[in-house]
């Protein structure tokens, strides 16, 4: 249990060197403590509830609900009914789990998920989701045999289309033309983006790097994804932000130059400007 060795578990199932973890039954849950995931976490509540801090905001998942957790995303500071209970499942991104066309599709998505964590299980998805879910465990316990990681891989992925087409319903963005070179161009966009922390806040700068005109990248993310660049990298910047904010003892003036703006005040105003808060005040707010 490299990943989740805290969580002490009978029902704890592990797939290809834990690209896949599966936790059947929560018992004896850590204490809080902050946790930076590296995978897509998929939580189904059967019974009770959650409260969570995810990436900064309190979240509630009830029975009956789904969580989608995106990787890179921060959670802690969590708080459970007596009766709570659910199925876990931690999936990385990786070629022997996700095909790249389900990667596109969760990059597509990440910007709404973020925002929408959360969704209520109609009973027809409900039963697809434990469908799929109990296909996915009783496979991974067979024994070794040669279709064996070609099946759960392609469960997977079945799966995940799944939660995420639940996820995404409400998500209204229009139909894209774009090929399928622009779709690797803004999966790769996004993936600079995510990789800069934000410390790199210019369009043309991405632009650049991907031998592309600023307007064509904007055009390739604005049809693929719903967004501008600009407002991606500002989630992605603000994220970081608040990231350092409250798990550094990094002050003001360091977390300035660390993400690369040119003073404190220009700082200070960026920050304020997409959030309606100084970060002193943030970090008071949250770092009590």
């Amino acid at each position: 249990m490299k990943h989740f060795e805290l969580v002490r578990n009978q029902a704890y199932l592990s797939f290809n060197d834990e690209d896949v973890i599966i936790i059947d039954k929560i018992e004896n849950l850590p204490e809080n403590s902050v946790y930076q995931s590296e995978y897509v976490l998929v939580l189904i509540c059967t019974a009770g509830k959650i409260q969570i801090e995810y990436d900064g905001n309190t979240i509630t998942i009830h029975q009956g609900e789904i969580f989608l957790g995106v990787p890179g995303s921060m959670l802690s500071d969590y708080m459970i009914s007596p009766s709570f209970d659910c199925k876990l499942l931690a999936i990385k991104p990786t070629e022997a789990t996700v095909s790249r066309a389900l990667h596109t599709q969760i990059i597509n998505s990440t910007l709404y998920i973020k925002s929408h964590p959360v969704a209520q299980l109609s009973a027809s998805d409900t039963e697809a989701i434990f469908n799929y879910y109990n296909l996915i465990c009783n496979q991974i316990k067979q024994s070794q045999h040669r279709y064996k990681n070609g099946e759960v891989r392609a469960l997977l992925n079945a799966f995940l289309l799944k939660v995420v087409g639940i996820m995404d319903c409400e998500n209204n963005t229009a139909e894209s033309d774009t090929t399928l070179r622009g779709e690797q161009l803004v999966e790769k966009f996004v993936w600079m983006v995510n990789e800069d922390c934000g410390r790199n806040r210019l369009v043309e700068y991405y632009a650049e790097k991907l031998h592309i005109t600023p307007k064509y990248l904007s055009t390739l993310v604005r049809a693929t994804l719903g967004h501008t660049p600009t407002d991606i990298i500002k989630v992605v910047t603000i994220k970081e932000i608040e990231r350092q904010l409250r798990y550094t003892s990094d002050s003001i003036k360091q977390i300035s130059a660390a993400m690369n703006f040119p003073n404190t005040s220009f700082f200070g105003k960026y920050f304020k400007h997409n959030t309606g808060i100084t970060p002193n005040s943030y970090r008071k707010k949250y770092c009590k």
